[in-house]
């Protein structure tokens, strides 16, 4: 049986591993499922070796393969093809992209295949909820729309900040994260005012500060998309323009400040 789980949400899907290994490891008395690095070649090796294999002790073996796709495609169809219908073999492989031509049959029965995506809207907003609440932390709404915003696409970086602000309080609102020495706090208001600013000149030179940070562009729209509430059709329609491939968010942030 072959389990396979992709997507660019790492958090998720890591979590999702992290279960299924679990999982395999109760149900066969402690022993965690092999690791096999298929970037080496004696790894690849390793893992021929394991699938020819049949163990005395167990009726089932389970393996994990690590960077999978950095094998080349043909090759990795040629190792996994034969274990499909296999039911004494379990193989685990987790990878951000889709799987190439060759490799297609990964996301077909029997393979018990799952996507995870970036998580958007309602759903997004229920996940930041849920963390928080595992992490002992309630946000009010406008801190839970800020962190929404601010780490649209991340989930990773959303629930170590969670862990941040778990360690220094229980219930947290807006104003809170502009006191706290959190990674998306410093100067935060200051540097959004400027951004604001009815004044050109003063918007540029915000503009210049945001730029030493050197933070993603996305990152610096969706922080201002949050607050500039004036703004807020221009920014969806921004936002659309974006992701539509007509313009990068360099581009609409220099708009915004010339503007």
């Amino acid at each position: 049986m072959i389990i396979f789980l992709y997507g660019p949400d790492d958090y998720r899907r890591h979590k999702a591993k992290e279960t299924i290994v679990a999982n395999s490891e109760k149900k066969h008395g402690g022993t965690r499922p092999s690791v096999f690095n298929m970037e080496e070649k004696d790894e690849i090796d390793s893992f021929q070796a394991f699938t020819r294999n049949q163990s005395i002790f167990e009726a089932t073996k389970s393996a994990v393969l690590q960077n999978a796709f950095e094998m080349d495609p043909a090759a990795l169809a040629k190792l996994l093809k034969p274990l499909l219908l296999d039911n004494a073999t379990n193989i685990l492989i987790s990878e951000r992209k889709k799987p190439l031509k060759d490799l297609n049959f990964l996301l077909k029965e029997p393979v018990q295949f799952r996507e995870f995506e970036n998580l958007t809207g309602a759903e997004w907003l229920a996940f930041i909820k849920g963390e928080a609440k595992a992490c002992g932390v309630a946000l009010d709404d406008a801190a839970l729309r800020f962190l929404a915003s601010v780490y649209a696409g991340d989930s990773w970086a959303l629930v170590t900040e969670l862990q941040k602000l778990s360690s220094l309080k229980s219930s947290i609102a807006l104003k809170d994260l502009n006191v706290f020495d959190l990674e998306i706090a410093p100067d935060f208001w200051s540097l959004i005012n400027g951004l604001k600013s009815l004044e050109v000149k003063n918007r540029i030179v915000a503009f210049e500060k945001v730029c030493a940070t050197n933070d993603p562009a996305a990152k610096t729209f969706n922080m201002l998309a949050s607050q500039w509430r004036e703004k807020t059709p221009q920014m969806a329609e921004y936002d659309f323009a974006v992701k539509s491939g007509k313009l990068e968010y360099e581009e609409v942030l220099l708009d915004l400040m010339l503007g």
